[in-house]
Parts: C-alpha cells; sequence; structure tokens
C-alpha cells in the first residue's frame, strides 16, 4: 500500500529528508519523527473526508462557525467560565487548535473580554512584541457555535502550542511538596518576563492562577493563558472566583483596579504554591533558600504602594542575582512530569 508522511500534531503533508530522522513541520513548528509520522495512504484520506463533513462519518462532537469546521478531540480543562477542548480544523493540510466553549451565558462579557485583550496584545508594538506575541494564545476565530456539540454556545479557537501541556495545578499534584527552589528561579523568571510585555503595552492580565500557567516539561518555558480578566492598565477588576481568592491580594481596595503589582503579587503567590506553600500566607518548606524565601514574600505579602518602584523586569534581574547567591553556578533543572 502506499504510504503518506504526516506530521501527527497537525496532520500537514511532510517532505522528508534523505537520510534524516527528524524534520521540523512547516505547518505547525512540531519537531516530528519520520518513524512517528508514516501512517497509510487509505487513512490519510479518510481522515480527511470525515474532517470536510462530520456528521456523515458519524463524529459525535464537532462544532462549526460559519463556514469553519473542527472535529472536537480529548477534553484539556474543566475551566472557571468554559470547557477546553482540544480539536482539528476540517481543512487540509488541517491543523491542531485548543478549543474554547462557554458554558454559561452570563459570562459572556468575560468569555468575549479574553478575545479583545488577546487582539489588543497581539497588535501590541512594546518591545520584544515579535517575541511575546508569539507565545500568547493565537487567536483563529470567535463567535456563536452554529453547528455541533456546542451548537449556540460562545465559542473561541486557538492555534496550538507544542509541549505546554500541564497547568501550576497539576505540577502541584505531581509534587506536594514542592519542585525544586532552584527551578522555581526560572519559572517565575519566565512569568516575568511576560508580565513585562504585557505591562509594557499598557496593559494587565489580572488572573495570573495556577490554572492559567502552563509549564513545558523537560524544558524552560512557561506560557500565561487564561485573559478573560485582562484588561487596561487602571481599568477595575472584574468580580474573581472565590476558589481562587487565596492568590489576590485583600488589604486595600486600590488592589481592585488592574495594576502591575497586583500580578507580581499574584506570581509570587503562584511560585509560593508550586513550592509546596501556601499562596495567601507564604509560608514556604524550609527546603527554599531564605534569599529565595525572603524575595517571594516580599512580594506576595506586599501592600499596595510598596510596590511602586518595582516593575516585573527588575524583579526578574532581582531572581538573578538570587539565583547565584542561593544555587551557584547556573544549572539546567527542568521540572519532569
Amino acid at each position: 500500500m502506499p504510504q503518506a508522511i504526516t506530521c501527527p500534531q497537525c496532520n500537514g503533508p511532510i517532505t522528508p529528508h534523505r537520510f534524516a530522522r527528524s524534520i521540523v513541520c512547516p505547518y505547525c513548528g512540531n519537531t516530528v519523527e519520520l518513524d512517528e509520522a508514516i501512517v497509510s495512504a487509505a487513512t490519510f484520506h479518510e481522515a480527511f473526508r470525515a474532517w470536510n463533513d462530520p456528521a456523515s462519518y458519524g463524529i459525535s462532537s464537532w462544532a462549526s462557525l460559519g463556514d469553519s469546521h473542527w472535529a472536537v478531540e480529548r477534553k484539556l480543562a474543566h475551566g472557571s467560565i468554559s470547557d477546553v477542548y482540544a480539536a482539528r480544523r476540517a481543512r487540509w493540510p488541517t491543523e491542531l487548535v485548543v478549543l474554547k466553549a462557554l458554558r454559561d451565558a452570563k459570562d459572556r462579557e468575560l468569555f468575549d473580554n479574553e478575545w479583545t485583550a488577546i487582539q489588543a496584545l497581539q497588535k501590541s508594538s512594546a518591545q520584544g512584541a515579535d517575541l511575546f506575541s508569539r507565545l500568547m494564545p493565537q487567536p483563529v476565530k470567535h463567535g456563536d457555535c452554529t453547528g455541533g456539540a456546542f451548537v449556540g454556545r460562545r465559542v473561541s479557537v486557538f492555534r496550538w502550542a507544542s509541549g505546554f501541556h500541564h497547568s501550576f495545578e497539576a505540577v502541584r499534584e505531581t509534587y506536594p511538596d514542592g519542585i525544586p527552589p532552584r527551578a522555581s528561579i526560572w519559572v517565575w523568571r519566565r512569568i516575568l518576563e511576560m508580565l513585562t510585555f504585557i505591562h509594557n503595552s499598557g496593559m494587565a492580565h489580572g488572573a495570573v492562577l495556577p490554572a492559567h500557567l502552563l509549564v513545558q516539561q523537560g524544558e524552560h518555558g512557561v506560557r500565561l493563558v487564561g485573559y478573560s480578566h485582562a484588561g487596561w492598565l487602571g481599568d477595575r477588576l472584574r468580580p474573581v472566583s472565590t476558589d481562587d481568592k487565596a492568590f489576590y491580594p485583600t488589604r486595600a481596595s486600590s488592589w481592585f483596579r488592574l495594576s502591575r503589582q497586583l500580578d507580581l503579587v499574584m506570581s509570587a503567590r503562584c511560585v509560593a504554591y508550586i513550592l509546596g506553600g501556601d499562596p495567601a500566607s507564604a509560608d514556604l518548606p524550609k527546603t527554599v533558600p531564605a534569599a529565595l524565601a525572603d524575595v517571594i514574600r516580599r512580594v506576595a505579602l506586599a501592600e499596595y504602594n510598596s510596590l511602586d518602584n518595582v516593575d516585573a523586569w527588575t524583579l526578574r534581574e532581582e531572581l538573578g542575582e538570587v539565583a547565584k547567591q542561593a544555587f551557584g553556578t547556573s544549572k539546567f533543572c527542568p521540572i519532569e512530569m
């Protein structure tokens, strides 16, 4: 039977180099081991026909927005206001995407706000925009689902980001006593780099939470998602879930405005959380070096005005000095899941 070479992530056609063992997919950027990519031509074309006409092929879960269609696959997460799925575009070559479906119409304003905020950040001309706009969710389609499993519900579709599968909640479950303190340094620095771009764009995230932080297994990568509370600096913070209160400061009414300081406090509480500590009190395990613990507590428990002269990049640079003091020479320290 004839063979076809396809990317296992997006099913795009691949032309392998002679003698090459792997190749980067030109459609999604995934590194493909070629022995994973060989499927029969019959399978290749059967999948293509099914995605173009899901109902007639008995695909039970699919979604349409106008003339765009996706075959819905596994559920990735149960978010605060939406259900999150992996899905595949019904075109050839196809594309793996993240599809978010709003559960309750009363939360539509928050759901639509995420789309608006991400689009604004994608248009940012702040320093580092070329890099950080690619690290953010990449918008594909947004609107009311017109057919399939989510008909009548509000849906957002984003491009898939390879390798970022584990939230900080999952990390805490895997490491109940906390990740290695050395690893928390690079984790926090990646968050602060993203926040620097967001803040320099004139915006704040407003919901830096464990569920919205995704770690790249085996690498030093972190992504920040969940932009439903994001907005322009100074805008009023939208109501937050009581389940997340431990990650928000509570001492002053000023915190209910979107600010750089708010995002910094929340980032420190998330780091305390994956170190096995308590996010609200910033109590940390004794294994955390004193210099690092001091920085986490200072930021996590800060009064509103005490961070006026601190920005995300300054804090990132301070952590570099703390790492040298606490751990010495830099060492690659992945988080294995």
